[in-house]
C-alpha cells in the first residue's frame, strides 16, 4: 500500500495480537503498509507491530479508553481486526454464570464495543473504514464447547448486522470463519475430537495462521471494497 510522501501510513488495530492468528495478521497488515497497533492482555506482539498495548477487552469502558488513546497517540485507525477471543473446553453442565459471561464479554462484547468506538470516530471525521471479525466454523455448525460456539454465532450475526447498518457511512464489516487452525488455542481441543475433525476436512489438514491472515488482509483492503456483511470460510472445506 503506497502513501503520499509525507503522509504517515494508515493505522490498523489488531485485538488478540499476541496470539498465533493475531501475530500473523499483524505481519500481513504491516506488509501491506499499515502501522499496526496490537492489543492483548500482554504486551507481546509480532516484531512488525508499530506498538503493543495492554487492555482488558472484556471491559467496555476499557475498550472506549483504549481507542481514545490510540487515536490521540497514533492517529485515527482505518482498519480494525477483532481477533480477541477465549476458549473454554468445558462441559455445558459445568458452566457457571461467570464462565459464560466472560466468554461472551470477550468474544462478542469486545468486538461490539471496539467497532462502536472506531465507528463513532470515523463517522465524526467523515472517513471510511474496514472491520474484520474473526469468527469460527463453531459459530456456523455449533460446538460441544457451548459458550464458545454461541459467542462465535453471535459474532457472525453482529457482522451481518453492522455490515448493513454502517455501510451508509462507508464502513465495511466482514468476518472470516476459520476451521481448525494450528494455534495454541486449537491445541486445547481434546485430542480425540481434534482427530475426528481432521478426518472430516476435505483438504486433510488443519489450517495455518498465515492462511487466515491472508483472508483477513483481503477483506480489510481495497480489493474487497464492494464486500460487506459477508463471512469468508477458511476451513479446508469442513462442514
Amino acid at each position: 500500500m503506497s502513501t503520499t510522501r509525507g503522509t504517515p501510513p494508515p493505522v490498523a488495530v489488531v485485538t488478540g495480537g499476541a496470539g498465533g492468528i493475531g501475530r500473523a495478521v499483524t505481519a500481513a497488515l504491516a506488509g501491506a503498509g499499515h502501522r499496526v497497533v496490537s492489543v492483548d492482555r500482554t504486551a507481546e506482539a509480532d516484531p512488525t507491530a508499530h506498538a503493543a498495548l495492554v487492555a482488558d477487552l472484556g471491559d467496555p469502558e476499557a475498550v472506549a479508553a483504549l481507542f481514545r488513546r490510540i487515536e490521540e497517540t497514533y492517529g485515527l485507525p482505518g482498519t480494525l481486526v477483532n481477533n480477541a477471543g477465549i476458549y473454554e473446553a468445558r462441559d455445558f453442565l459445568d458452566y457457571t454464570p461467570e464462565h459464560y459471561r466472560r466468554v461472551l464479554d470477550v468474544n462478542v462484547g469486545a468486538a461490539f464495543f471496539a467497532t462502536q468506538a472506531l465507528a463513532r470516530a470515523l463517522i465524526a471525521a467523515g472517513r471510511p473504514g474496514s472491520v474484520v471479525n474473526v469468527a469460527s466454523i463453531s459459530g456456523q455448525s455449533g460446538s460441544p464447547d457451548t459458550a464458545y460456539g454461541t459467542s462465535k454465532g453471535a459474532l457472525i450475526a453482529l457482522t451481518r448486522s453492522l455490515g448493513r447498518s454502517l455501510a451508509p457511512h462507508g464502513i465495511r464489516v466482514n468476518a472470516v470463519a476459520p476451521g481448525l487452525v494450528d494455534t495454541p488455542m486449537a491445541a486445547r481441543v481434546p485430542a480425540e475430537r481434534a482427530a475426528e475433525y481432521r478426518a472430516r476436512i476435505p483438504l486433510g489438514r488443519f489450517g495455518a495462521v498465515g492462511e487466515v491472515a491472508s483472508a483477513i488482509r483481503y477483506l480489510a483492503g481495497a480489493d474487497a471494497g464492494y464486500v460487506t456483511a459477508s463471512v469468508l470460510d477458511v476451513n479446508g472445506g469442513l462442514r
